[in-house]
């Protein structure tokens, strides 16, 4: 089988959810299951140097280099080219089989052609107020609801996401499967890649802290944990909290507001080698965000052995439904309380870090990966 897949979310950098989720997958997948011929899209103006999965002869790459304006402009207004017949012809075969979206992209396709699109949360229709003003306009513009209508198959990484996908976009409920992501592999391999005490030079970190690890954005709550952080004397003069991650929509703003908190810094972009130390030794991970598909810094933290305060919004309520504590996002009170348990009391913290490292086990891209070519060769 000819198996046509959009890694477009491979090009941005750094990686994020998105980018995490495509790339872990596809290793397992080209890694476990070389009976398929794979042709990787892409398009962009500078072809990378290093290509993943060039190692593999299953793997074949087809880049582009049409001005992305002027290709998404071309695809949202006249329905062209159509991705499967122009990866076909470039890449010399007679026709794609199945085509998979790993995240919504600019997209159209022959009708002959069988589509999986992954969703990984409907944020973008529930709380436009959380994207810029470009992240407001491009939404709209890739079609969203018609994509899912005209879709073969919606694989999602929650329950919650499954059922939103239903309700919202009146999807028939045979035609949206979840496909439970696993850990990163930068975090179950075990041991950290730099140890603590390089990483704690590096950034003038205390033996401790509260750890907050993603995006600095509106959706994330920044906002809220600094205020549930500041509205405690104790948490002020007893542990510092880190900030960490790439700036985003209001990046600016949030850098400032953790300037201005006493005990609270921020560290700035977080390498992938480097994060299982500063997970390992936070005392508490902080992650009670607005809206999410999935979580994985939940999980990540929680593998680390690290308790976790959560949002019990959505899906983090999935994934930290063992090793965490769920709170309301908007409820200052209950999260200031909850940070000041996880610092306070050892024996529940303890319980947690237990709890945790079991629960995160269960999470697996091997199975990921298997499911997905099941789901390929039965649909």
């Amino acid at each position: 089988m000819i198996i046509g897949i959009d890694v477009r979310p491979l090009l941005t950098t750094p990686r994020t959810g998105v980018g995490e989720f495509t790339f872990e997958l596809l290793s397992h997948l080209f890694a476990e299951h070389a009976s398929h011929h794979y042709i990787l899209f892409t398009n962009a103006l500078h072809e990378s140097d290093t290509l993943p999965f060039s190692e593999y002869e299953h793997v074949t790459w087809v880049h582009s280099r049409i001005p992305n304006k002027l290709f998404h402009l071309s695809i949202s207004l006249f329905g062209f080219p159509k991705l499967d017949r122009y990866v076909a012809n470039r890449a010399g075969v007679k026709k794609i089989d199945v085509w998979f979206s790993p995240n919504l992209q600019f997209t159209t396709l022959s009708a002959q052609t069988t589509h999986i699109l992954t969703i990984h949360d409907l944020s973008f229709e529930h709380y436009p107020s959380f994207f810029s003003r470009k992240g407001r306009m491009w939404h709209p513009a890739v079609h969203p609801k018609k994509q899912i209508a005209a879709a073969d198959m919606i694989l999602v990484p929650s329950e919650h996401t499954k059922r939103d996908v239903i309700e919202s976009c009146h999807k028939d409920a045979s035609q949206v499967r979840v496909l439970v992501p696993g850990l990163c592999s930068h975090i179950s391999q075990g041991e950290s890649n730099a140890t603590f005490l390089e990483i704690k030079k590096k950034y003038q970190l205390p033996d401790t802290y509260l750890l907050y690890l993603g995006t600095l954005e509106p959706r994330k709550n920044i906002g809220g944990m600094l205020d549930a952080y500041q509205n405690s004397a104790y948490l002020r003069t007893k542990i510092p909290f880190i900030f960490a991650g790439a700036p985003g929509h209001k990046g600016d703003t949030y850098i400032k507001q953790i300037a201005h908190t006493h005990g609270a810094r921020y560290i700035g972009y977080i390498d992938e080698r480097e994060k299982q130390a500063l997970y390992m030794h936070a005392r508490a991970f902080i992650y009670p965000s607005m809206y999410e598909g999935f979580g994985f810094p939940v999980l990540e933290a929680l593998a680390c052995g690290t308790p976790v305060i959560a949002s019990n919004r959505t899906s983090l309520s999935d994934v930290g439904s063992t090793g965490a504590i769920l709170v309301n996002p908007l409820n200052m009170h209950q999260l200031q309380k909850a940070m000041e348990t996880l610092v306070t009391d050892d024996i529940q913290h303890a319980q947690l870090s237990k709890e945790g490292r079991a629960h995160a086990t269960t999470y697996s891209w091997n199975r990921a990966a298997s499911d997905l070519v099941r789901i390929i060769e039965h649909i």
